[in-house]
């Protein structure tokens, strides 16, 4: 048995519009089980961090090229001897595949195809490295394989380790400048949100290395451009914690309650976003504006940026920008991508009803671009519109962030008067704080309840091509439920987003897949007779609405019920 042979991958899968879903066959050909398996490729498009099977991790090569390591994880970590097993991630299209068809591996991989350098021990415990194959497949005897010491392939490419690394010969592809890679943290006296958590793994451009085409981490300098609009609107300076607790009594966020640091890196996120659109006047506003000025930040001058700030701000706005010499952090602010930390999903996915049609989610996301970053209210997970959003009225959008920066109600209307700092001089809005629960008020820690039971309401909404789900648990019990968890089987395949609930995904014969959610972060406890909301986004795996509600029925598969476990 030569190490060459040992592990064989088949690639399958399916196109839709802008991604698609890769279906990656391993098989172990050898006579002995194989542990820890690693494959890598290059490839020009985006992967989702939450594959199936498989650890991925990432590298921008320049060019327009990533190189993408996976690593057996779970129930994907092992390959007995003459198996096959079946991983698989959801990826962005950074090259045209077309709207439909099925998944090749030219299509998948770029020019340098698959490059196997195996990893993987045998159950005696011997290490295993891939030589070269006749298909020119790269080999490395490293046994982490070794991304800086892929040398010249057998195809006369250039050596991984010597690639130019600073930007200089770095071109964006489809509209993606990686010469712009951020893989610094807040330097000088600011202070970057993940100091306060982060939430990994659920969008795109959430590390340091997927900040491209401009994208900065955010740090406390939005708080500085924040209370300089504040300023300019006759309002004192505020706290990060203030801004917080302002977002969680008007139910901005995923939960009712602050855990740990959540109501500072709440605030700064809430803070960044009033400061990127509260400087538009009532009169000027739409959404493309915020596309718009946002690229010119990230990827244009200052000068076209202030140009905008004349033409669609506050009247006077932009000279209280340069006089007070905080035209710089405006723009820096402009720069900043919302999903980074996780924190937009991680604990500002907030459920504020919005005329009807949609949520605070929804309406957070007008600041988030699409790749090529034309386009507002997007969902770049996908690349597509975040739907609900577009059919809320422009009025209650621009009012809505307005409010964030006042500390008003984000559904009335605010700073509709404001034409420049001597023309208002408004009294500050009292700033709504959650009171605290008195001691003895307060559910009392206990240990896991056997057989405690919770009732479960399913709805959320539907979009091409999936759903957001939303799972409301209620404890029926008398006693703090922790840990809870519950299981079902669906059509549907879990995709990017979880809030609340860490999500298990068994694929089943038929294309179903068992999922097992169980509570996480602020959504591990129920205190008794409360309710929760947890959820997450799903690719439909049978045919849905484009529009309309999710309920239990879209969700179980036939024959299948949510159950506790």
């Amino acid at each position: 048995m030569t190490p060459s042979e040992s592990l064989q991958v088949s690639i399958g899968g399916d196109i839709w519009w802008g991604g698609f879903t890769a279906d990656l066959a391993i098989t172990n050909s050898s006579d002995q089980a194989l542990e820890d398996w690693t494959i890598s490729f290059t490839s020009r498009h985006q992967l989702d961090p939450n594959a199936w099977g498989v650890a991925l991790e990432s590298e921008g090569l320049g060019n327009g090229l990533t190189l993408y390591t996976l690593t057996g994880t779970d129930w994907g970590s092992r390959i007995a001897a003459g198996a096959t097993i079946k991983v698989g991630f959801n990826g962005t299209q950074g090259i045209e595949l077309g709207r439909d068809g099925a998944l090749t591996e030219e299509m998948l991989f770029s020019e340098s195809g698959l490059a196997v350098g195996d990893t993987s021990k045998t159950d005696s415990g011997s290490t295993m490295s891939m030589d070269e194959a006749s298909t020119g497949v790269v080999a490395t005897s490293e046994p982490s394989m070794g991304i800086g010491s892929m040398n010249e392939t057998s195809m006369g490419e250039t050596s991984m380790s010597e690639t130019s690394m600073d930007g200089a010969d770095m071109n964006g592809h489809a509209g993606h400048n990686h010469a712009t890679h951020q893989h610094t943290t807040a330097a000088g006296p600011y202070t970057d949100i993940n100091s306060w958590g982060s939430f990994h793994g659920s969008n795109h451009n959430s590390e340091h290395n997927e900040l491209v085409g401009g994208r900065t981490a955010i740090t406390t300098e939005a708080l500085e451009a924040y209370n300089g609009l504040r300023a300019f609107a006759g309002f004192e300076a505020v706290g990060i914690e203030t801004v917080g607790e302002w977002a969680f009594a008007n139910g901005l966020t995923n939960n009712a309650q602050a855990w740990g640091d959540d109501t500072k890196g709440v605030g700064l996120w809430y803070a960044m976003q009033g400061a990127k659109v509260g400087w538009i006047a009532d009169q000027t506003y739409n959404p493309q504006i915020l596309a718009d000025i946002q690229r010119s930040a990230r990827l244009e001058s200052e000068d076209n940026v202030m140009q905008m700030v004349r033409e669609f701000g506050h009247e006077g706005f932009a000279d209280f920008l340069e006089q007070s010499g905080l035209q710089g952090t405006f723009i820096n602010t402009l720069k900043m991508e919302p999903h980074y930390g996780g924190w937009m999903h991680g604990r500002t996915h907030g459920f504020l009803d919005i005329e009807g049609v949609a949520i605070a989610h929804d309406i957070n996301h007008l600041t988030v671009l699409g790749w090529d970053q034309d386009q507002p209210f997007m969902n770049d997970t996908f690349d597509w519109p975040q739907w609900p959003a577009l059919d809320v009225s422009d009025p209650t959008v621009i009012n809505y962030y307005q409010g964030i920066v006042s500390l008003g109600d984000p559904l009335a209307k605010n700073l509709e008067a404001l034409s420049s700092p001597a023309a208002i001089n408004p009294e500050p809005q009292p700033v709504a704080v959650p009171q605290p629960i008195p001691a003895d008020a307060r559910p009392e820690e206990t240990d896991p309840v056997t057989g405690q039971t919770f009732d479960v309401e399913v709805s959320g909404d539907l979009w091409w091509g999936g759903f957001t789900a939303s799972l409301t648990l209620t404890n029926q019990g008398e006693e703090q439920l922790d840990d809870w968890s519950l299981s079902f089987i669906s059509n549907h395949r879990f995709y990017g987003e979880s809030w609340g609930v860490d999500v298990v995904t068994q694929p089943l014969d038929g294309e179903l897949y068992r999922y097992e959610l169980s509570g996480a972060d602020w959504g591990s406890s129920i205190g008794a007779g409360q309710s929760l909301t947890v959820g997450f986004n799903a690719l439909a795996g049978t045919n849905l609405e484009r529009t309309g509600e999710l309920n239990e029925t879209m969700l179980v598969a036939p024959g299948s019920s949510i159950t506790q476990i």
